[in-house]
């Protein structure tokens, strides 16, 4: 056997674990929820299905609570997938800075995205309880009105600002972004007589355009498909289900699935999901041409 047949067949075997597992575990699944989402299935008549064609993509868009759901999670994506961008790069601008002790303050800010998201809830649940918690105490401090933060006007601020706390979660990848960055365009710069804001306008964003690029994205993905924090954070009811301007699109399909047991339209508004973070990706991917600088050409 030939040198290269010996190496090709050594990779194949090497891959060949997470190939067996993404199949069975990931790939079928994927496929089959597809399927199922074309038939009328309900849990319990997985021996009699009926294929019932686009009827139950049909009923998403005439479903006032989905469309509702959609519209939240949209408006939530649009507010905190910036908000946590600039966030986690203005926080690695000030930890990227040669002073003593950095290294205790950059895990001060990234401790919040290892904690778990159960506890991280919980903690934040506290600091907005409207008779003891930490915030309204801070505005009793100054004489302010207290905030009834889980209420119907400030759910959403609050799911947003709780989300925001995790920001520092990019830290590392945009300090890493930084570190990237010759010294000698600052030292350049410097010499014509830019300033600091100048600097950071010409030289800084450009050069991190790739990493505030991923940040987006992976933004984006993960904005759309939050279940866990507004479900903890205001869930009421037997269902638990979160105040009205809390209820976002997963949450409302996992009620369809788990609570109502209509599967099959619960996967359907999980493609839909699918397809709308296929197309915002597809978007952003497709004008990163325009806004986003490698220091080396990209062709094609």
């Amino acid at each position: 056997m030939r040198d290269s047949t010996r190496r090709t067949t050594a990779f194949y075997l090497m891959i060949s674990p997470w190939f067996i597992v993404f199949i069975f575990f990931g790939l079928y699944p994927l496929l089959y929820g597809l399927y199922l989402s074309f038939t009328n299935y309900f849990g319990f008549n997985i021996d009699r299905l009926k294929f019932v064609g686009m009827a139950n993509y049909k009923t998403v868009f005439s479903d006032s609570d989905a469309m509702y759901a959609l519209g939240r999670t949209l408006l939530v994506t649009l507010i905190n997938v910036p908000l946590g961008v600039i966030i986690g790069l203005l926080l690695a601008l000030l930890l990227n800075r040669k002073v003593r002790g950095v290294g205790v303050f950059r895990t001060i800010f990234y401790l919040p995205s290892i904690i778990p998201a159960i506890s991280a809830i919980m903690i934040w649940k506290f600091m907005f309880s409207t008779n003891d918690g930490i915030l309204n105490a801070i505005l009793g401090f100054f004489h302010l009105p207290a905030i009834n933060w889980l209420g119907y006007e400030w759910a959403t601020p609050s799911l947003i600002l709780m989300m925001l706390w995790g920001a520092g979660g990019g830290i590392l990848i945009n300090l890493a972004g930084l570190k990237g960055i010759p010294n000698d365009l600052y030292e350049a710069a410097s010499i014509d007589g830019a300033s600091a804001v100048q600097s950071f306008r010409a030289i800084t964003v450009p050069m991190m355009t790739p990493v505030l690029f991923f940040n987006v994205i992976m933004g984006i993905i993960g904005s759309l498909q939050i279940y866990l924090q507004p479900i903890l954070l205001s869930g009421t009811g037997l269902l638990n289900t979160p105040i009205r301007p809390n209820y976002l699109y997963v949450v409302h399909a996992f009620q369809q699935i788990f609570a109502f047991q209509r599967f099959a339209y619960g996967m359907a508004l999980l493609w839909i999901l699918f397809v709308v973070i296929l197309i915002l990706s597809v978007t952003i991917f497709t004008t990163s041409k325009y806004w986003v600088h490698y220091e080396t050409d990209q062709e094609g």
